[in-house]
């Protein structure tokens, strides 16, 4: 959801008055009112980030999509170059799998899910896991599969890639679900932010103010309230 940057800033500084600021945040040498402005303001892309790259799966929107029933499908012999948006689809029966190459601002999936699956996948195996070197195992019981697919990313010269693994349905099978949160950037003095989060985001920008004027037991209250509104389902 779209919020204006300064709202956000207005709830940023209502939540530290709430909290009694100490002198050191309102009043130390330097810092007058612009420069806190402006401090609020510096910290919010990193809080958002920081907030919904960590919260429960449940606390997010439905987020942006990356692939959808329409993506074209064809073979890919691994090592070749792959092109954003396009599913590259490994037709062996059992062995099913494929790639995409994600979007630029990509944070963190929401859900992946291909058309044979029998429910989505909500998070990522990164590379270097166990899980992730048993998906190109000749054995199909240690591979992902319909019943228990797997979704792995990794870096390739062309950026991140996802990778689903596996699939039955051949030629025929399509993506189902393909969701993401992108990383959080002002842009027109707006923000996009995941709606259930937004309290957290603001109570974690109030932190991170708190932290940079020295004020760590404000920024240590700041920080456990932010984490118990990102458990709020």
């Amino acid at each position: 959801m779209n919020y204006s940057v300064s709202d956000i800033m207005r709830d940023v500084r209502i939540t530290l008055d709430q909290n009694n600021v100490s002198e050191t945040l309102v009043s130390l040498g330097d810092i007058d009112t612009l420069t806190l402005e402006q401090i609020i303001e510096s910290k919010i892309e990193v809080a958002a980030r920081t907030v919904e790259s960590t919260a429960p799966n449940v606390m997010l929107d439905s987020g942006k999509a990356f692939a959808n029933r329409s993506t074209p499908h064809q073979k890919l012999v691994y090592g070749e170059t792959i092109s954003e948006g396009v599913v590259y689809w490994v037709s062996e029966h059992g062995r099913g799998s494929g790639r995409i190459l994600l979007p630029s601002d990509f944070l963190r999936l929401v859900t992946f899910k291909m058309s044979d699956w029998e429910y989505g996948v909500t998070s990522l195996v990164r590379e270097g896991d166990a899980l992730y070197s048993r998906q190109f195992s000749r054995y199909p019981g240690l591979r992902g599969n319909i019943q228990r697919p797997v979704v792995t990313m990794r870096n390739q010269i062309e950026g991140l890639v996802l990778e689903f693994f596996s699939c039955d349905a051949g030629d025929s099978v399509t993506v189902e679900k393909a969701q993401y949160i992108a990383i959080p950037k002002i842009r027109d003095g707006n923000i996009d932010l995941c709606e259930r989060l937004r309290p957290a985001v603001v109570y974690y920008i109030a932190c991170l103010v708190a932290q940079s004027t020295g004020d760590n037991a404000l920024s240590e209250s700041m920080q456990a309230t932010c984490k118990q509104l990102m458990e709020m389902a």
